[in-house]
């Protein structure tokens, strides 16, 4: 039987990527306009980086706890 994982672990996980995801709405509608291209698409990367790092740091340790 795989492990469940707890229940905090998949609520924080869905309030992040809302959380993302109304940055980047937020981001496009109010303050895109002024930086240029490249500037928005660093913003953009460096938004991924810090979800995914956010994500990792979360169920990395469960994932570890749980290893076969």
């Amino acid at each position: 039987m795989p492990a469940k994982p707890e229940i905090w672990r998949v609520l924080l996980t869905i309030f992040v990527t809302l959380g993302w995801l109304l940055f980047l709405a937020l981001w496009l509608f109010f303050y895109a306009t002024n930086f240029n291209l490249t500037q928005n698409i660093g913003v953009f990367i460096a938004s991924i980086v810090v979800f995914v790092a956010i994500i990792v740091l979360l169920w990395v340790p469960w994932s570890m706890k749980h290893a076969r």
